[in-house]
């Protein structure tokens, strides 16, 4: 009798593992960005813009104004988006000196601008590409980390992308890590806090 039972647990422990294997390999694992393609001017010059902007122009804000990246046929004219002093722009960092970023485009024959994250969300529009959900995430406060998994990740889906990234606070020094669903019209579903993966009781001052 106990050789019988030993035989069936042997065969349960057998098809159980056998089956979690399966269900493993069936599951599609996270991809990460590399160095390059994380950093926020690559994730910006890979925005896929709606069909009407002929022309847009990706800036960097500081002292004055300079142009990073372009695409699409120039007007014969174009209007600067900014004054000599107007650092109003999006993703605003470079601490503790300033600098941010501006997006001048030409629609519909009309020139605009885009100075804040909420207009940069609709100036991506559709989702198209993987650098367009990461600029979604961050537009919603969250960050990647090239150095962990835990915050850099991604999976395409038929109707989005799943995202690994992560919200960081200098003081003390933290690294939290979530994991949300990243529509093609640009809202985030499905958060899950997947907890600290560093925390350091030392605080970053500039």
């Amino acid at each position: 009798m106990r050789f019988y039972f030993k035989i069936q647990m042997k065969l349960y422990i057998i098809t159980t593992i056998t089956f979690i294997f399966i269900l493993n390999s069936c599951t599609p694992n996270f991809e990460s960005l590399s160095i390059k393609e994380a950093d926020t001017e690559t994730l910006l010059k890979n925005i896929e813009p709606n069909d009407k902007v002929t022309y847009w122009q990706l800036e960097r804000v500081l002292s004055d104004s300079k142009v990073l990246f372009s695409k699409g046929e120039k007007p014969a004219e174009i209007i600067i988006s900014n004054a000599k002093y107007d650092f109003n722009g999006f993703f605003v960092g470079c601490e503790p000196m300033f600098c941010a970023y501006r997006i001048t485009y030409f629609e519909n024959g009309r020139w605009g601008t885009v100075r804040t994250e909420q207009e940069l969300k609709k100036f991506i529009d559709t989702v198209e590409n993987v650098s367009e959900a990461f600029l979604i995430g961050k537009i919603n406060d969250y960050m990647i980390d090239i150095k962990s998994d835990f915050g850099n990740g991604f999976i395409e889906l038929k109707n989005g992308f799943k995202l690994n990234m992560m919200k960081y606070e200098i003081c003390p020094e933290s690294k939290e890590s979530f994991t949300f669903f990243v529509t093609k019209n640009g809202t985030i579903e499905n958060l899950k806090n997947n907890g600290f993966y560093m925390k350091s009781k030392d605080c970053i001052v500039y």
